[in-house]
């Protein structure tokens, strides 16, 4: 099945999406943040996670939830390169608030920590996040660069409910996440032409752990790339996930909702 650039467009008014990843409060869109949502609207984007990494964006994106908790779910974690100035009193405050729907994005981050006792420092944090969610009984969005090997042993020791998010490794190591049931989060690099990793990713693994994900306002995906992305984008993403699949646009999309949805329940 061959898909044309606007076929996602076309098909827009029938396919419904997800963004499972998304800084939508983030302040490059503070002067057009209502332009930006109208757009996700028009773009069927039905459901949107918001990756919240302080207490004061947690608490602007409940009450972004309260307006609409059907479209909103929304994450909120101390990030990898953040341990040291995150209280973690205030952070396990707002964690347990009913209105937080998963713990993220954390993880382990060893591209732009270098230095080996902060790199075990984010182990520990990791380890402390992992099972301060198993307590609330949230799942994680898990963030992994250049750390996936540690990632792994952490998340299968620690075993918990959750998701790879920007999923950076092989076919062979997805699998091995997928057997622990995790999902796989994939975004805009997988339109990039050097994406042979998350396309084969993509192609591989049992589709009912794949998931979409802009990471906006980051890693804008093919036509739109070098632009700030955002949520209405999705579509690109999905289109590429299905043209890689085989299948329909629509069959895809349907696919990650469900998996969202069991992602959530589970």
């Amino acid at each position: 099945m061959r898909f044309s650039a606007g076929s996602v467009w076309e098909n827009r008014m029938t396919v419904h999406y997800v963004d499972t990843h998304a800084h939508i409060l983030d302040e490059s869109y503070f002067d057009d943040y209502d332009e930006m949502m109208q757009r996700t609207e028009e773009a069927h984007i039905d459901r949107i996670m918001i990756i919240t990494l302080s207490k004061e964006e947690a608490l602007k994106a409940i009450e972004v939830k309260r307006k609409n908790p059907k479209k909103f779910q929304i994450a909120t974690g101390i990030f990898p390169c953040d341990v040291k100035e995150r209280d973690w009193d205030s952070f396990v405050e707002i964690a347990k608030d009913p209105m937080i729907d998963c713990i993220g994005e954390i993880g382990l981050d060893y591209h732009w920590e270098k230095d080996k006792d902060m790199q075990a420092l984010q182990r520990e944090y990791f380890v402390k996040q992992i099972e301060l969610a198993r307590e609330l009984n949230k799942p994680i969005a898990v963030h992994s660069r250049e750390a996936i090997q540690d990632t792994f042993d952490i998340m299968k020791e620690h075993h918990w409910k959750g998701l790879m998010h920007c999923f950076p490794g092989t076919k062979e190591m997805a699998r091995e996440f997928t057997k622990l049931g995790y999902y796989i989060a994939l975004g805009g690099a997988i339109t990039f032409k050097n994406a042979r990793h998350a396309v084969e990713v993509c192609e591989d693994i049992d589709i009912r752990y794949l998931l979409s994900e802009t990471d906006c306002p980051y890693m804008a995906p093919v036509p739109k790339r070098g632009k700030r992305n955002e949520p209405s984008y999705i579509p690109y993403i999905v289109e590429k996930m299905a043209e890689v699949r085989k299948i329909s646009v629509e069959e895809m999309a349907d696919a990650i909702d469900e998996n969202w949805t069991r992602f959530l329940n589970q």
